[in-house]
């Protein structure tokens, strides 16, 4: 068998470094782990300089004719074989360039880099001669490429049509199961320095998975020697498999072991299998990229793949396959018991300081750097640097892991294998024949130790004077704990060089729940921070959020200034509840910024307080002063004229003014505009002010009406330094007025704002008004608001509504004030805080009440048609009353009014109350024969009998026996 030869080598090896005491014994079966023990301890021990290994990416172009065959597996990185370079047409312009990737049929290309730089490549329209062009980067519209996953059956067509000469490519050029890349250029005067550095990342060859060969036990197409049935896989245990049996092409067996498929147990590579296919963070367990050499030794191709995950190999007689990374089951635990007395026991717990590491440190490819070596996160363990007293680094590359996460899992992997130090070598009795290399075992040594091994070799000695069949261990102390899972590193790709580095979102984004206001005017908010941005691209932050549970209800903060680090958010918060926030730069000159991610906080519970406490007489006070300062009865714009003409009869002031008047007439019709522009700056204040008045009028002579039109406006700006004090003001006013006869109209806006040391405010209002020697209505709209946190809006109207306009039409009016009442229909209220409601009169059709705590109720009248409480039962405190009413009136004086009360139990209260409406009445008052003297409920008591007026008294019996009594009035 082909194996054997490879199996016998590493046995002899073995006899010879086990020692003399199996020299001279018969030895009929011996199983080893060949490959893949002790990665960190060889490493420490063959120096700083490793060995070249089989890799899954190669960065340098090779060139002539006697370069190594090799098969690509999974996805490598390479810069290809220039094996040829044509150029043709006039002046040569036109370039083709030959690379050859592989040396097996591949199963696509994944991307292309020029010069550095990952470009562009166009399939959707690809030219029939020359492939994708490319579409971006320096050479863009100059190249074109052209792929051949060696599948081929014929040369390219333009190669042998452009050959120059003609022979240098012919159709029997055919490139059969070669994987090759065709580039094709134009030339350019401003690159013609030198030919492009080419790149290409390309999926290696399809293999066969017997897990999807329904012919062999799996579910599946797949037939060994039908590549047409083959898929792309980076799986390092099919990849060995795949190895074992050999790679041929065209009947030409020109990589691999060439093993027989009956040495390899398809039971053992599928659990080694579907091991390196587990999920791990997103991405399969183990993945493998390499370029399997097929001069190099089966040693060096099968340790690369075994050291992508973290395998051993077991060579047996019966067979060969992998172990990969993962914890195994403890399949026996042995005894000292178990030992063969007289056998030699060799047991050693530590290894000799100079195979021990405490750290690994190294570098693996990087397809989102150009397949560059980059550096993973380095394993490391403190509590072996203490023992140590110093560090003692490994350096070990993975050029056939692109994973980061893998990398750095297998690091830790090999770091904890080296940290469990203790090895052994014990003679089992025959019961432990079945022992293999590879297997756990637990040997629970009373003196040397409870430890779980893994079986590094075993032999079996054959029957001779000394003893019977026994089995012959070599341990290796393992342990689960080596295969726990690792943080997987960030993947940090820096910006290449050259090119500037731009904010993306704010730094050190924060939210804070925050309460907001002072006094009584406090209110929930969210504070947001973020670092000083440093970027001059940035003039502003724009930030927006929502209630997490009503995302569609998304509220937007005025855009923040670049030099401000923070942003108060109170528009649209409750208490309480949880908010989604996310921030975007604002940058000039614009380019693309995308929202951030949202942060979520929960705001505080602090209810709005009242920020105006009501008080209606200041209330009407304040509505009544807003009236006159939006114009009132008697106030118009005349009154800011002459406030203005006051200041320019300053003396002291320099004034400037323009006016145009324009008039026409014709018979009783009129129309007029007049406009007056004024500046004026005195020694504390400057003005300017623009006043335009328009009218129109008629005088009917036929019915002795006088009709007028007018419109009035009036802007006006100030400023003043008077008595130390800087004022500035704005005001605009505008006045549309019309009539006739006694009949008036008009509408007045005016807005004007404030500022000065202490503060500021601004204020806009609107009214109409329509009047006549009868009747008046008036109907303002009055917003104003204030530097120290208060703002009103107010509507004053004899009606006010709130209505839903759909198509048109008014469809629902859910707030109507009118005639000093407030109707409102279909309120829904999430949340309302009541301190305090009287209701007289109530009527609930439908309520579902899940807690009720009344402190103080009062209801004038309640009617309960049905009342169940908790199943029918009522249950009444030593407090409460008889759950009975008796209604008596009596008018006559010397009349005796008896009335009966059965008490249903002891521990019910009985409350009698009863009024007097006249004066002067003796009354005398009975329970059960007994007169009563003195009345409950009534400060300081009431005396009976006694003289008595218009008066309510209130008798409480407490806690009476159960059964009838009687109470009599007299």
């Amino acid at each position: 068998m082909p194996f054997i030869a490879p199996i016998v080598g590493a046995i002899a090896g073995a006899i010879g470094a086990v020692g003399s005491f199996i020299s001279g014994l018969g030895i009929i079966g011996k199983v080893a782990l060949g490959i893949g023990l002790n990665l960190a301890a060889n490493a420490l021990m063959r120096g700083k300089q490793p060995k070249p290994e089989p890799a899954g990416v190669q960065f340098n172009t090779q060139y002539g004719t006697d370069t190594p065959r090799q098969v690509a597996c999974g996805l490598v990185g390479i810069a290809g074989h220039d094996c040829h370079v044509n150029t043709y047409g006039g002046d040569n312009k036109y370039l083709q360039w030959v690379f050859q990737l592989s040396d097996f049929p591949s199963d696509g290309l994944s991307r292309v880099a020029v010069n550095g730089e990952w470009v562009a490549l166009d399939p959707a329209d690809p030219d029939p001669e020359k492939g994708w062009k490319v579409t971006s980067g320096e050479y863009s519209g100059k190249l074109w490429i052209k792929f051949y996953d060696g599948t081929q059956t014929a040369a390219d067509p333009n190669l042998v049509e452009e050959a120059n000469p003609p022979d240098r490519w012919t159709a029997n050029h055919i490139g059969v199961g070669i994987t090759y890349v065709v580039v094709s250029g134009t030339y350019d005067a401003e690159k013609s320095l030198g030919m492009p550095e080419m790149f290409f990342e390309f999926r290696g060859a399809r293999l066969y998975d017997w897990r999807k060969d329904s012919t062999v036990g799996g579910s599946g197409p797949h037939r060994w020697g039908q590549y047409s049935t083959y898929e792309f896989t980076e799986n390092p245990a099919v990849m060995d498999y795949n190895y074992r049996r050999g790679f041929s092409w065209n009947g030409d067996m020109f990589c691999g072991m060439q093993m027989d498929p009956a040495d390899l147990p398809l039971d053992k590579y599928t659990l080694a299998a579907n091991i390196c296919s587990e999920s791990v963070n997103g991405e399969p367990r183990y993945r493998c990229s390499i370029m399997l050499d097929c001069m190099a030794t089966h040693r060096d191709n099968i340790e690369a793949l075994m050291k992508s995950c973290g395998g051993t190999v077991v060579n047996a007689v019966d067979g060969a396959w992998p172990i990969v990374g993962a914890a195994q089951p403890v399949l026996a635990t042995i005894t000292d018991d178990d030992l063969v007395v007289g056998e030699p026991v060799v047991f050693q717990k530590f290894r000799s300081m100079g195979e021990l590491a405490n750290s690994i440190a190294g570098t693996h490819p990087d397809p989102e750097r150009l397949w560059s070596m980059v550096g993973y996160d380095t394993a490391i363990s403190p509590a072996a640097i203490v023992v140590d007293r110093r560090t003692r680094d490994v350096p070990m590359d993975f050029p056939t892991v692109r994973s980061a996460r893998q990398a750095k899992y297998l690091a830790s992997i090999y770091l904890k294998e080296n940290r469990l130090e203790a090895t052994g070598e014990i003679t089992l009795r025959p019961r432990w024949q079945t022992l293999k290399a590879g297997d756990w075992i637990r040997w629970n040594s009373a003196r040397y130790g409870d430890r779980t091994f893994i079986a590094v070799e075993t032999t079996l000695y054959s029957l001779d004077s000394r003893g019977p069949r026994n089995k012959r261990l070599v341990l290796q102390e393992r342990s689960a704990s080596i295969y726990d899972g690792v943080t997987p590193p960030a993947i940090v790709v820096p910006y290449p060089p050259g090119k500037p580095v731009y904010l993306h979102e704010v730094e050190n984004f924060q939210l804070a729940p925050v309460t907001a206001g002072s006094g009584d005017k406090l209110m929930p908010a969210i504070l947001a921070t973020w670092n000083t941005i440093t970027d001059v691209t940035v003039i502003g932050v724009d930030i927006r959020y929502w209630p997490t549970n009503d995302p569609a209800n998304i509220i937007l903060h005025p855009t923040t200034p670049a030099d401000e680090e923070n942003a108060l958010l109170t528009a649209g918060v409750v208490s309480s509840t949880e908010f989604a926030v996310q921030t975007r730069l604002v940058t000039s000159p614009e380019r693309p910024v995308s929202w951030s991610a949202p942060e979520t906080i929960t705001t505080l519970d602090q209810r709005y307080t009242d920020i105006y406490p009501i008080d209606i007489g200041q209330l009407q006070n304040d509505v009544k002063d807003l009236l006159n300062w939006l114009g009132g009865n008697d106030r118009t714009i005349w009154d800011e004229i002459e406030r203005l003409n006051q200041l320019v009869s300053d003396q002291s002031a320099q004034n400037l003014e323009d006016k145009q008047d324009l008039r026409l007439e014709a018979g009783n019709l009129s129309a007029s505009f007049t406009e007056k522009i004024t500046l004026t700056v005195s020694a504390t204040q400057a003005v300017a002010q623009r006043v335009e008045v328009l009218e129109a009028k008629v005088n009917d002579p036929a019915t002795g009406l006088q009709a007028t039109a007018t419109v009035l406006s009036a802007v006006t700006a100030r400023v003043s330094t008077a008595e130390g004090n800087i004022v500035a003001n704005t005001e605009a006013i505008t006045r549309l007025s019309s009539q006739v006869g006694d009949v008036s109209a008009d509408a007045l806006f005016r807005a004007e704002t404030y500022t000065d040391w202490a503060g500021g405010w601004s204020s806009i209002g609107l009214q109409t008004r329509v009047s006549t020697s009868l009747s008046f209505a008036q109907a303002a709209v009055l917003l104003q608001s204030k530097s120290d946190g208060t703002a009103r809006v107010a509507l004053i109207a004899p009606q006010i509504v709130l209505a839903n306009d759909v198509n048109g039409s008014i469809a629902f009016a859910p707030f109507v004030f009118q005639g000093n009442t407030a109707y409102m229909q279909n309120i829904k209220v999430q949340w309302a805080d009541i301190v305090n409601a009287n209701i007289t009169w109530a009527q609930i059709q439908n309520a579902v009440i899940n807690n009720l705590q009344v402190t103080n109720a009062m209801i004038a009248n309640l009617a309960v048609d049905t009342l169940k409480i908790a199943g029918d039962a009522i249950h009444v405190t030593n407090n409460a009353y008889a759950a009975e009413t008796v209604t008596v009136q009596q008018t006559g004086y010397s009349d005796v009014i008896s009335l009966s009360l059965t008490v249903p139990a002891s521990s019910l209260n009985v409350r009698i109350i009863f009024a007097c409406i006249t004066s002067n009445v003796n009354l005398a008052f009975l329970v059960d024969g007994t007169e009563i003297t003195r009345f409950n409920g009534v400060s300081g008591g009431a005396i009976i009998p006694g003289n008595i007026s218009n008066v309510q008294l209130e008798y409480v019996w407490l806690a009476p026996t159960a059964g009838a009594h009687t109470f009599t009035i007299r």
